[in-house]
């Protein structure tokens, strides 16, 4: 049941940006590295408010102007898809889930996910 509830959901939200917003935005994957580096940081939690303060900072010029229109809630369209990309690491297990509401904690296996790209970006910029 909760498979079907998750797909569901999935499947709105894929269908709801479709439509919404048919210019290109950043993908929610280029907000994940940026999250768990702040998360790192941080000690490996930190208030959800100031993850996504500090995500503007990292995500800098990647931000395009689609990204910083509003969205139905009012709410700037960069950070209500960065609370997207929270879920779907979640999901992912790099975020945990049993953290206090609020509170954004990076897992082990976001350590290493977060580990493992930043070896693989040094390794690119490097060649």
């Amino acid at each position: 049941m909760l498979d079907h509830v998750e797909n569901r959901a999935a499947h709105a939200d894929d269908q709801a940006q479709e439509s919404a917003a048919p210019e290109p935005r950043l993908p929610i994957d280029s907000y994940w590295l940026p999250i768990l580096g702040i998360l790192d940081e941080a000690g490996g939690t930190a208030p959800s408010g100031d993850v996504i303060d500090a995500l503007e900072d990292r995500l800098g010029d990647d931000l395009g102007d689609p990204d910083r229109k509003r969205v139905r809630n009012g709410e700037v369209r960069w950070r209500n898809r960065a609370r997207f990309a929270r879920l779907r690491m979640k999901e992912q297990g790099l975020l945990s889930d049993n953290s206090p509401r609020g509170i954004w904690e990076i897992t082990d296996a976001g350590r290493a996910y977060l580990g493992e790209r930043s070896a693989g970006q040094t390794r690119a910029s490097a060649d």
